[in-house]
């Protein structure tokens, strides 16, 4: 792809949920965003948005060799706005690169947490480091974070933009149970409550934070010296009035339904449950072979709806269609921009995007795609149909879309970008009308009529 432009493929929603007749209905799109500067998989990504763009940060890693010497400390920035906007941050501040490390944003600072080294003679060790990055200034700062249990392969998301939680993961030779919260205001640290005890420690579980519900899926556990994938789902309740409290909870722990490095799909606060997407079905070493047989593993096709209870969990597997794309393996961390709200007839709801940024793909191809995860726009399953359904053409487009409604009355338009800022609105009451996007960047946009419950995902080249 010419790094000069945005290259935004369109595919036809490919997830949908049927839990229930009163559940609002969602779909998903997947859609390739960017280029990395070079291929990457099992590093540290974040995702920022600024006035002037969107920007996937990706934090060491493991480069197309899948080798150990192929594990380094680059770092990039790229503004997915504006694809031509591609910046080498400094390298980590570290002696040596690492993998399996996790970056979260907490307000204007990226904190870039543990990982693990390995050595010339193949020893392999958990990072206690980790990194404060101003994304103000795109730089280190100096301050120093020493993570009590050093970690690696974790869970690690932000609650309420305040308070970094590192759950689970692998410390030097076993599995953890700890809750590790990170406080950045004070550069404090704070045991949450573990794992109980009849729950299973992983590394490499997809899992974060919504709301104030902690999810947890899949990831390897240690069994005599093999790490076999499991299907284990756990919940975490946090306490608002004292986060160190969780309430852990184990919805399903049947063997059915494993997952290993999946990234877990919020689709915003208030929502349907979760998804866990890409990774493999099994568990593997950095090299992407399978810890038992030593064979070359591919992604898994397949997603996992987060149900509420294990009856749902069971049984929501929905299969991801053949396309040009492909969710990778080895999805060790990702960036998700939350918080975007829009008022569709009287509901309201909160949506986030994700980011992936490299992975490994089928025949061990280390990917260098940067793709978007979104929910499109709820739906309710039983809506009125009103009879203004209009139509859009040509989409995409280069500058300007043709509307053409059934008919209409006065109504307000608004057009948001991909991270949910609304950059444009106007009333209309013409049937027939012409949308200007020429001022517009190359990206994703989202046409919002309300009163007519109309939404529509509108591509500018």
């Amino acid at each position: 792809m010419n790094l000069g432009i945005i290259l935004t493929i369109f595919l036809i929603p490919c997830f949908g949920f049927t839990q229930g007749k009163s559940i609002t209905a969602y779909n998903w799109s997947l859609n390739k965003v960017s280029n990395l500067p070079e291929p990457v998989t099992n590093g540290a990504v974040s995702a920022y948005s600024a006035f002037n763009g969107t920007y996937i940060y990706i934090f060491g890693g493991l480069d197309s060799t899948l080798l150990s010497s192929g594990i380094h400390r680059r770092c990039y920035k790229i503004n997915i706005s504006d694809s031509s906007d591609i910046t080498r941050l400094p390298d980590l501040p570290d002696s040596l690169g690492r993998i399996a490390l996790s970056a979260t944003k907490v307000r204007d600072k990226i904190y870039i947490v543990g990982g693990y080294y390995v050595f010339a003679n193949g020893r392999e060790k958990s990072s206690s480091l980790v990194h404060e990055f101003d994304v103000r200034g795109d730089t280190f700062t100096n301050k120093k974070i020493v993570l009590p249990v050093p970690i690696d392969d974790h869970i690690q998301d932000v609650w309420e933009d305040s308070l970094l939680f590192i759950i689970n993961g692998w410390s030097d030779s076993a599995n953890v149970r700890e809750t590790q919260i990170y406080n950045p205001s004070n550069n404090s640290w704070k045991k949450g409550s573990p794992y109980t005890n009849d729950m299973i420690p992983t590394f490499g579980a997809g899992g974060g934070i919504s709301g104030n519900t902690i999810y947890v899926q899949g990831g390897a556990r240690s069994d005599r010296n093999s790490f076999p994938s499991v299907s284990n789902y756990y919940k975490g309740e946090i306490e608002p009035n004292n986060p160190t409290q969780i309430t852990w909870s184990t919805i399903s722990s049947n063997d059915s339904l494993t997952s290993y490095r999946s990234a877990i799909v919020f689709n915003g606060d208030g929502g349907p449950e979760p998804i866990i997407v890409g990774g493999s079905k099994r568990s593997y070493n950095y090299n992407a072979r399978d810890y038992s047989s030593g064979k070359l593993l591919a992604p898994m096709n397949s997603s996992i709806i987060l149900g509420s209870t294990q009856s749902e969990f069971n049984t929501d597997q929905v299969l991801i269609p053949t396309t040009d794309l492909s969710i990778p393996m080895d999805i060790r961390d990702w960036g998700i921009l939350r918080d975007w709200s829009f008022t569709l007839s009287s509901n309201s709801s909160n949506f986030s995007i994700t980011y992936l940024a490299g992975g490994i793909l089928k025949n061990g191809k280390v990917s260098n795609q940067i793709l978007s995860l979104s929910p499109s726009f709820p739906g309710n399953s039983n809506s009125i149909d009103t009879g203004v359904e209009p139509r859009f053409f040509p989409n995409p487009t280069k500058s300007t879309v043709n509307i053409r409604y059934n008919n209409l009355f006065s109504t307000q338009i608004r057009i948001y970008n991909s991270s949910g800022n609304l950059v444009d609105q106007f009333y209309q009451s013409e049937h027939e009308f012409i949308l200007d996007l020429s001022h517009l960047r190359s990206g994703i946009y989202f046409y919002v009529d309300s009163q007519n419950q109309v939404t529509k995902k509108l591509i500018k080249k």
